[in-house]
């Protein structure tokens, strides 16, 4: 009798447990559909307070131009070439893709000769283009801005290439129901891309800091000249996969002056926490949509490499075979369109035929 009623007993408290689950599960799953469908009405909603146009020092290149969403905010890009291929380059979180992917001269020349069209594209956040609103701000939100872009472009077929986080937004893209039917994608070349989920143990040491701070002391940090230029320093070193000293100091520059401008760093913070927040409905897009992205895309290659300090090669390797697709080893660090520029446009040049 003694034995029954305690079988009884465990037997209802592992009820409770499972319900309880099953209600805090429930509870995530309307968190998560509530952001998404945040970020679908702020890319549309007309009544937003007006988004005032930025300054960028790329204006005076020839090419560069600007893009007004719906919700007012402003992307900026270069657009080199009108006919041929067409290929969207997409940097990394704060990155600025007209910076990063610009040392590809024989590409670019291709380009001027009208062999391809290419779109050097800085989505909000990123290169000088608007700060977004930092609630949203997060990688289901920038796929609609590139969906939107896309669209007012009027691109009906194109290759991205992506880097860290643009790669992960390249796939969004691809995932995305409207891929086939608005548009074609054809080629996703993902260089160290961050596509799996993400541990807080395997983050960068850095990302665990900014994680841990909030926007406002990250910007304070970052605005202050002798510090925010140590942060700017080390943090390159990082993703460079170099000694801190050896960074070039036109790097450093152009990295520390962008960032310590109005909160262009504080949003990082925001953007890792809202990424986490949102991670439940990220890992089940791309669960449910890895094994058909070869049917999305004609070709799908990762590219990654043992000195990336930020996104572990393994990590990619592991996505690769969940998608069924090539895997190389290409440069060294986490940019290696900035630190093997040379390499990267050689590989961009193979595989698409160029």
């Amino acid at each position: 009798m003694k034995n029954k009623l305690k079988r009884n007993y465990f037997v209802k408290i592992y009820i409770i447990v499972l319900f309880s689950l099953f209600l805090l599960a429930c509870a995530a799953r309307q968190s998560v559909k509530e952001t998404i469908e945040k970020s679908q009405i702020k890319l549309s909603d007309q009544n937003l307070k007006e988004v005032p146009k930025p300054t960028s020092p790329h204006e005076q290149k020839k090419g560069h131009h600007w893009l007004q969403l719906d919700n007012g905010n402003y992307i900026e890009y270069l657009q080199i070439g009108n006919q041929g291929e067409k290929i969207i380059f997409l940097a990394g979180i704060l990155d600025d893709s007209i910076v990063t992917f610009s040392n590809i001269p024989e590409l670019i020349n291709n380009a001027n000769k009208g062999l391809c069209q290419l779109y050097f594209l800085n989505l909000p956040g990123n290169g000088y283009s608007s700060i977004p609103d930092q609630n949203i701000f997060n990688p289901i939100f920038l796929r609609l801005c590139l969906e939107q872009f896309i669209k007012k472009k009027g691109l009906k077929d194109f290759t991205l290439i992506g880097n860290s986080n643009g790669c992960l937004v390249s796939v969004l893209l691809a995932l995305n129901e409207n891929n086939g039917k608005d548009y074609r994608i054809k080629n996703i070349l993902g260089f160290n891309p961050l596509l799996k989920e993400i541990s807080f143990w395997e983050m960068d040491k850095y990302q665990i800091l900014l994680m841990k701070t909030p926007s406002a002391m990250v910007q304070h940090l970052v605005q202050s000249p002798i510090i925010g230029y140590q942060i700017a320093r080390f943090t390159l070193g990082s993703v460079e996969n170099k000694w801190p000293w050896n960074v070039e100091k036109s790097h450093i520059d152009s990295f520390y002056n962008r960032l310590s401008e109005n909160n262009r760093c504080g949003i990082w913070s925001s953007y890792l926490k809202n990424t986490l927040k949102i991670m439940p409905e990220l890992k089940m897009i791309c669960n449910e949509g890895y094994h058909n992205i070869t049917q999305l895309a004609t070709t799908v290659i990762l590219y990654s490499n043992p000195g990336d300090n930020w996104v572990p090669y393994n990590h990619v390797k592991d996505v690769a075979k969940k998608m069924n697709v090539k895997c190389k080893i290409l440069g060294n660090g986490h940019i290696p369109q900035r630190t093997d520029s040379k390499l990267v446009e050689q590989e961009i040049l193979t595989i698409l035929k160029l």
